[in-house]
């Protein structure tokens, strides 16, 4: 299967993982977890991510319902585990909630294309194999990716 990735993102350029998906009929997950452009983040490791995401300038978060896509730009929230959840709270940030972080089972750093345009993001993904949320690299005013934002992400 991953030749058969591979082949397809080599042959369209402007190809995306979700494409990928459709075209081989297969969950996206599975897409993630064998397409050249991803690499896995170790879980245990989320807190050093939670501290690299804080540091960029401001963050673009996804949540993908059936009938709802929730985007959120802003500063990465602060935060601190209580009650089984890593809560949100950050009075320099409209990012608030609270996340079962043993619900995450497995998390993508994942260079896409979107719109024709290079992406870049981590995605978080549940037992249930479905997307959580998802963090993009955010783009400035000129839609252009945030430089120190993409070098620290290529770091990760």
């Amino acid at each position: 299967m991953k030749d058969k990735i591979q082949e397809i993102l080599s042959n369209d350029a402007k190809a995306s993982l979700s494409k990928v998906a459709k075209e081989l009929e297969m969950p996206l997950i599975e897409v993630l977890r064998q397409a050249p452009t991803v690499k896995k983040y170790d879980i245990a490791k989320i807190d050093d991510l939670f501290a690299v995401l804080r540091s960029w300038e401001k963050v673009f978060l996804i949540v993908i319902t059936p009938a709802f896509v929730i985007e959120i730009q802003d500063k990465f929230a602060d935060g601190f585990y209580g009650h089984g959840y890593f809560n949100f709270h950050d009075k320099n940030s409209s990012i608030g909630g609270h996340l079962s972080v043993d619900k995450i089972k497995e998390i993508f750093l994942v260079k896409d294309v979107l719109f024709g345009r290079e992406s870049y993001s981590i995605r978080f993904y549940g037992e249930d194999e479905k997307e959580i949320f998802a963090i993009y690299v955010p783009r400035d005013e000129k839609k252009e990716l945030i430089k120190e934002c993409l070098d620290s992400f290529k770091n990760l």
